[in-house]
């Protein structure tokens, strides 16, 4: 399946810059005071920069990649006078870059541009290309200054045009710092999409100027891209209204839809018990029940809404324990994850999944509503998972859950060529059924990534085989190696040694123990060497007896039992205390056993007071004869153990 994609990369980049100016918090002063006039300068470049400092061109976008060099003045081609702005856009392959971007910036004390309708300029390209423009942007804002952003993506032509870009509202533009800002990039050649062939090219802007034109009219506003979309959520969650627009029509008679900030909406909720909007249309729920979030600009009711049903308090996905040297996550608020392209990969006509992601309690969510198919695509770069030996993830299905419910996952391999649909590619697929699933709860999902290359890892694919997985939320996506011993050694006890009795560690004089693995148990046990420390290695583990029958120990003095362990696979480590009683076993011993849930992969220290083991029933431990381990899974389990000792 061939993905579409309908912006470029590199002008995507730009807009998560604007995207982040957006969501400047707190206005200094009230929306509705102004404590001072400023300068009403229209013009922002004619023949020259006006009323800007010498340094007009401010800033260039700060997102990797940018072009720092293709910015000029040209005083061989203007539209009208005797010069322009020159912009070289660089291509796909170019050293310094293969994007420009940046912002026309009055550091002086800004501009009141409420007198004005509409940005304006003259523009013309060497060839026809899209750029992202608009106003509103400054980087040196404070982060307490409220943004009133503006963009919209142009086409430019061959020839000299006026292009027009409305102020969804001028009265909010009192004091603006931010008079133009631009982003392009590369030309396609062919018209196929963002491929890494894109080509240089130039493009000149004049008479850049704020403009009353009084033909900007009939304007309708958006929330959603205009949709009307339901989702449901949690207490605690955190929703981000998205596809805040504006479109006017224009005295040519075309409309033009720009990408405004929130803080140009009034945002509502129908229900405040239920959910709060902000005015950078953040979104608070705050306890169960449903809530409608409407809004307006300018006193125009904006297009669109979001119909929020709260289900209550949220059960977040299990916390991963894997050793972060052992994981690629891509998506896990508990490692750092790689790079993705998407978590919802939209393939026209077919694709009816949306996402409805939330943020419950600091912990990102992924949810997918009206599921039929959905990728995540991490090709850029792909990944190496090579040394990775399984897949994660944590699937919840809210709801009942059909019996006959199948999710199909694909993981896809590019190949050699690195290219999806290359012709070398391999995948890697199962089917979760509900043997696999739950209703209501989350599963905990890994899968072995049992793949001939995996060198070139680039996509996920999920797939509804015909059953009622029609909303389900993901969390915890990685790849991870499971090692099978560790590389490096337990950590070495700091504890006097006056206040400990040692069973095994190079740290302190161990009493006598006639064996680590009785004639009784069950497993596969050897003495080896981790990094230059003797260790105890149990493979195939289901139990295994350590006896001090010949010298028993007499922990009453003692507080605790520690003991460091490092497994790649148990799930539940058990430890059991037996005390003869001084009457040899079989002669009313008593024991008590607890079991932990150790992190896997590193060395995890089990402190376990004594007085946990009188509390499960332990009546002694004055004669102690015996220490049990054991595990599931039964029969397969691996630990290493090192510094096993009592201590007060």
């Amino acid at each position: 399946m061939k993905t579409l994609k309908n912006i470029n990369l590199k002008t995507t980049a730009f807009i998560l810059v604007l995207a982040t100016a957006f969501l400047g918090c707190e206005r200094n002063l009230s929306d509705d005071i102004v404590l001072a006039t400023f300068p009403t300068t229209a013009e922002i470049f004619t023949d020259a920069p006006v009323g800007l400092t010498d340094q007009f061109f401010r800033s260039f976008d700060p997102a990797q990649g940018a072009n720092t060099s293709g910015f000029g003045v040209d005083d061989k081609v203007a539209y009208a006078g005797t010069s322009s702005i020159r912009i070289d856009v660089p291509g796909s392959n170019d050293p310094d870059g293969n994007f420009i971007g940046g912002i026309f910036e009055d550091r002086g004390a800004g501009r009141d541009l409420r007198g004005y309708d509409a940005l304006t300029f003259w523009a013309k390209g060497s060839t026809s290309g899209p750029v992202l423009v608009g106003f509103g942007t400054d980087f040196d804002r404070l982060p307490t200054d409220p943004s009133y952003n503006v963009s919209a993506t142009i086409q430019l032509g061959t020839g000299w045009k006026k292009y027009v870009i409305p102020m969804p509202d001028p009265s909010k533009l009192a004091q603006e710092t931010g008079m133009f800002l631009f982003s392009a990039g590369g030309v396609d050649p062919v018209g196929d999409g963002p491929n890494g062939n894109e080509l240089a090219w130039t493009f000149w802007i004049d008479e850049l100027r704020f403009e009353k034109l009084g033909t900007v009219a009939q304007p309708r506003p958006a929330i959603l891209n205009g949709s009307s979309k339901s989702i449901q959520s949690f207490n605690g969650a955190a929703v981000k209204l998205d596809g805040l627009t504006q479109t006017f029509n224009l005295s040519s008679g075309q409309d033009i839809t720009t990408t405004v900030s929130p803080r140009y909406f009034t945002f509502n909720s129908s229900n405040t018990a239920v959910a709060t909007v902000n005015s950078s249309g953040d979104i608070s729920v705050l306890t169960q029940g449903n809530t409608t979030i409407t809004a307006s600009l300018n006193g125009v009711n904006a297009n669109g809404s979001l119909a929020i049903q709260s289900l209550g308090v949220f059960t977040p996905a299990p916390t991963p324990t894997r050793n972060a040297a052992n994981v690629i996550s891509l998506f896990s608020d508990a490692y750092t994850n790689v790079p993705v392209d998407y978590y919802n990969g939209f393939w026209q006509p077919f694709q009816t999944t949306l996402s409805a992601d939330f943020l419950v309690n600091g912990d990102n969510v992924l949810n997918y509503t009206n599921f039929n198919f959905v990728g995540t695509s991490f090709s850029n770069p792909t990944v190496n998972a090579s040394s990775m030996t399984d897949v994660h993830l944590d699937i919840f299905i809210p709801g009942a859950l059909d019996p006959g419910a199948q999710l199909k996952i694909t993981i896809r391999d590019f190949g050699p060529d690195g290219v999806d649909g290359g012709g070398d590619d391999t995948n890697l697929v199962t089917t979760l059924t509900s043997a696999n699933l739950a209703a209501n709860a989350w599963s905990s999902i890994d899968i072995s990534l049992a793949l001939a290359s995996k060198s070139r890892l680039g996509l996920i694919i999920y797939e509804n085989n015909g059953t009622n997985l029609s909303n389900f939320y993901v969390d915890n996506l990685y790849f991870y190696e499971v090692p099978t011993a560790p590389t490096v050694a337990a950590p070495a006890p700091t504890l006097p040694a006056a206040n400990v009795i040692s069973m095994f560690s190079d740290q302190y004089t161990d009493v006598p123990v006639d064996t680590w693995n009785t004639g009784w148990s069950s497993a596969a046990f050897q003495d080896v060497t981790i990094a230059g420390n003797a260790t105890k290695e149990y493979k195939s583990l289901s139990f295994n007896g350590i006896e001090t029958v010949g010298t028993p120990i007499n922990a009453t003095s003692m507080t605790h039992i520690s003991m460091d362990v490092w497994t790649p696979n148990i799930t539940a480590f058990k430890v059991k205390l037996v005390d003869f009683l001084g009457n040899g076993f079989g002669n009313g011993d008593t024991e008590a056993e607890l079991t932990f849930t150790p992190a896997q992969s590193q060395w995890v220290t089990l402190d376990i007071p004594l007085s946990s083991f009188t509390n499960a029933g332990m009546t002694a431990l004055n004669d102690i004869n015996q220490l049990v381990i054991s595990c599931d899974p039964s029969g397969g389990g691996i630990v290493y153990i090192d510094n096993v000792y009592f201590h007060n």
